[in-house]
């Protein structure tokens, strides 16, 4: 599950209207799901998750949160599963990858209107440094890298501590178009200059 901080942030980056169309991508226990449709009220979410445990799983908070009205789960691996999925979409969340990062952003380019966001969470470097890549490669613009470290408070006998958690990067970008794949451009180019 998205962390309830790092899901606040997720949010904040797809930048939503009550009209947009979501595409939640490794939707694990739905949880950008929901908040994505609560959200996007007038709008839809399409939940992609390949294991079938999450997308039952999916399904029960989606009704658990009074959204399954406009919440459709895709069982499915992506980027394959995209096909499912009719039309454009205005925002992409890419939660969970399962080793096919580029792939399914490649997809994704491929099913976001133009000015549409995609956010990607990473913890890896590695996919961090894929994704912006990528990006880069099929002219996204103004992307952003955030990491996040949340500490959360525990409670000792002496008094509170702070634990903190693995970083999570989150990269958020805006389709401009989607070039090919096999271009070379530099991360750097990628990054939003401020």
């Amino acid at each position: 599950m998205t962390k309830e901080e790092v899901r606040a942030l997720v949010i904040s980056k797809l930048r939503l209207r009550e009209d947009s169309r979501v595409l939640d991508i490794g939707s694990g226990t739905g949880s950008v799901t929901v908040e994505a449709a609560l959200m996007a009220r007038r709008g839809l979410v399409y939940a992609i998750d390949s294991d079938e445990n999450a997308v039952e799983l999916t399904r029960r908070n989606a009704i658990r949160f009074g959204v399954s009205d406009r919440v459709i789960v895709i069982h499915g691996e992506a980027p394959e599963a995209l096909n499912q999925v009719p039309g454009e979409v205005d925002a992409a969340f890419v939660g969970g990858s399962g080793g096919r990062l580029r792939d399914i952003i490649v997809g994704v380019c491929g099913k976001l209107s133009v000015g549409g966001r995609l956010v990607i969470d990473a913890i890896t470097l590695e996919n961090a440094s894929l994704a912006l890549a990528t990006m880069a490669e099929l002219g996204f613009v103004n992307v952003e890298v955030t990491e996040v470290v949340i500490a959360k408070g525990l409670r000792t006998g002496v008094g509170t501590v702070m634990l903190s958690r693995n970083p999570i990067f989150i990269i958020a970008g805006e389709k401009n178009r989607c070039g090919r794949v096999s271009s070379v451009v530099s991360i750097k180019d990628a990054i939003k200059q401020r």
